[in-house]
């Protein structure tokens, strides 16, 4: 008797596994089905109730930024760059955003841009955020669409 209780209890749960009834906890796992993008799913539970492959434990990095997510923005580079700290020692331009009022440091490179001393520009600058960046790296890029204006300073 005690044997065919639990011949029953293995057959109902082998069952139950595979008519996809799953717990509703939420450990979320990234999974692919064939053809379509990964996606996350709550539980590996519902990743195999999908027929989906597991690809890694957590959420779904995002898909790459989409031009509704990028920004163009006014930047006036200041004609001199400063001595700054980022991940070490480098030099930084100075910047306005818009129309602030006070220089702030600018870390990150501006694609297309070269910074000549003694010249203050004012450019158009589209700012697009980078998903899930290493570490060590910047999580925006900055690409330069046009200079708007290239003033010379006196020394």
């Amino acid at each position: 008797m005690h044997k065919n209780l639990i011949a029953i209890s293995i057959f109902c749960w082998a069952s139950l596994a595979q008519a996809g009834i799953c717990t509703r906890e939420y450990m979320p796992v990234c999974g692919q089905r064939p053809e379509q993008p990964p996606q996350t799913f709550s539980n590996r539970c519902m990743l195999k109730d999908a027929g989906a492959s597991w690809v890694s434990d957590g959420e779904c990095p995002s898909a790459q930024p989409t031009a509704q997510q990028a920004q163009d923005i006014t930047l006036t580079v200041a004609a001199h760059d400063v001595a700054c700290m980022g991940a070490a020692p480098m030099r930084c331009l100075q910047v306005k955003e818009g129309k602030a009022l006070k220089w702030s440091n600018f870390y990150s490179p501006i694609e297309g841009f070269t910074f000549t001393p003694g010249v203050q520009h004012k450019l158009l600058v589209r700012m697009t955020p980078i998903a899930n960046p290493p570490a060590d790296m910047a999580n925006t890029r900055y690409e330069l669409l046009r200079v708007l204006s290239r003033q010379p300073t006196q020394p």
